[in-house]
């Protein structure tokens, strides 16, 4: 299977939900790096998550470089399957501290799905181990 054999309808509406999240994860690996310039409405939600704000800097880069593997076409399942782990922990971060399900608990799930769905349209190696996993 290679990616010829895909719609071109697909890879663009793959793109196009990639390109999504993508641009969420950018703007909060980018946010992690300036935590002291935020205003205080986004520092109190950052603080009920109970992270110590001096490991921002840290979690930004881990998620930075997540990201990047994703949008390199050669590295994007790794970049996927690295991106579900970190947003498996901030769904775990957003349990402990008992946040509403839907709006915040559920959101990295939300996330997932548009990186998941868009590698499913766009790459044929996404549905080759999504098809192998079921």
């Amino acid at each position: 299977m290679n990616n010829n054999s895909l719609s071109k309808k697909a890879v663009w509406t793959g793109r196009i939900l990639s390109g999504m999240a993508i641009l969420f994860l950018l703007f909060d690996a980018t946010l992690k790096f300036f935590m002291d310039k935020l205003p205080p409405e986004a520092l109190k939600a950052g603080e009920a998550l109970q992270w110590p704000m001096e490991l921002m800097p840290t979690v930004g880069t881990i998620l930075l470089v997540c990201t990047i593997l994703y949008i390199i076409p050669r590295t994007s399942v790794l970049g996927a399957i690295l991106l579900t782990g970190y947003l498996g922990g901030a769904i775990a971060s957003h349990v402990r501290v008992s946040n509403p399900l839907f709006t915040h608990t559920l959101f990295p799930i939300y996330i997932a799905l548009l990186i998941w769905l868009g590698l499913y349209l766009r790459d044929n190696r996404a549905k080759i181990i999504l098809s192998k996993s079921i």
